[in-house]
């Protein structure tokens, strides 16, 4: 019997027997500088892997290219310090507003991006928010522009006092933004994986697939992580799946798609 987890980045509770550990709910309180889902631990680790995952971010930078979003303005929704996100994408808005509340995530942001964005007058402003529960804030503040979650919702549950709730949140996000141009690639699945094994293709599907299914296609181990951003997308949205070894012996599925206003 295939057993499901959930699991952020080196942390993980059961689903389906209790509805959260102590563990997750005092994780959800607030994040920190050492938040399982962004701050140094997560800063750390990316820097140590980023040779692993060059594959990866020249995948993400395709799918960005077929992006049609048709704006010069970008609401950044989530970004960290930009590890997975192509500097030449950034570059070509006119104006940024990035939000995140990692208080590193600006600085080492620039470090990554900032000598290209300042090249191409790429002007880019910060704010620290909850970018899901302050979603209808941020949008009545920045219209006409275009909506780029950057690899972040998958992280969702571990800021969220229950698994429903978790689900619930993410699950209404496209009715919420019902009227911008929006685009996303998160984390579906995780599991354990040998190094040893062949890299698994990308994946390109007319429709979002059911978990169960992608596990399959994958060829997952039997227990593996279900981040909770099934129901994100609407079923008939042509999606694409992506390898990330987030380290040499894990890898996430990673789900990529945008929608048109």
């Amino acid at each position: 019997m295939v057993q499901r987890t959930q699991v952020w980045r080196g942390r993980s509770a059961l689903v389906g027997g209790g509805d959260q550990s102590d563990l997750l709910k005092s994780a959800a309180i607030g994040p920190d500088l050492f938040s399982a889902s962004g701050g140094l631990v997560w800063h750390v680790r990316a820097f140590r892997n980023r040779s692993h995952w060059r594959d990866f971010r020249s995948a993400i930078e395709a799918w960005l290219r077929t992006w049609q979003h048709g704006r010069n303005k970008l609401l950044l929704l989530g970004p960290s310090a930009g590890w997975c996100l192509p500097t030449a994408f950034l570059g070509s808005f006119r104006e940024i507003r990035a939000v995140d509340f990692d208080p590193l995530a600006p600085y080492l942001f620039s470090m990554l991006h900032g000598s290209y964005l300042r090249q191409q007058k790429t002007g880019i402003s910060w704010c620290r928010a909850n970018i899901v529960h302050d979603l209808d804030r941020l949008l009545r503040e920045s219209p006409r522009y275009a909506v780029l979650f950057g690899n972040v919702l998958g992280q969702h549950r571990l800021h969220c006092a229950t698994i429903a709730s978790a689900e619930a949140d993410i699950a209404a996000l496209s009715s919420r933004l019902r009227g911008w141009p929006w685009a996303s690639f998160h984390d579906r699945l995780s599991c354990a994986w040998e190094p040893s094994r062949d890299t698994p293709p990308p994946i390109s599907s007319s429709t979002r697939l059911p978990s169960n299914l992608l596990a399959g296609k994958y060829e997952v181990a039997s227990e593996w992580t279900d981040h909770l951003t099934e129901c994100l997308l609407p079923a008939d949205t042509a999606c694409l799946y992506l390898p990330w070894y987030i380290e040499p012996n894990r890898l996430h599925v990673v789900e990529a798609a945008w929608c048109a206003e």
